[in-house]
């Protein structure tokens, strides 16, 4: 007679990413202060969220619903600052 096998690791596998990221903190904009703090500490909002998603395994497309307003300008200026993107019309000359 086989043997029934009961396998619970496949629930933690079809959670999704955000709902793990909010079983962590309450809210998104824990999350965020919590990213915000992090990337004070490292001086580097982005080098943050990469790591906190490599650690956990997350997808990081995944929280950009999660991220406050402001941190996402922290971001977008970060990003331009490193030429990841495109700035302002305006541009900045070097000094």
């Amino acid at each position: 007679m086989p043997k029934l096998i009961v396998d619970n690791d496949t629930q933690t596998q079809n959670m999704s990413d955000e709902f793990m990221i909010t079983k962590e903190f309450k809210n998104s904009a824990e999350f965020s202060q919590y990213i915000e703090k992090v990337g004070v500490r490292t001086n580097s909002y982005i080098d943050a969220i990469v790591d906190y998603c490599t650690k956990r395994g997350i997808e990081i497309e995944t929280i950009k619903k999660l991220l406050s307003p402001s941190l996402k300008d922290k971001i977008k200026v970060e990003a331009e600052n490193l030429n990841l993107i495109k700035g302002s019309a305006g541009g900045k000359l070097p000094i």
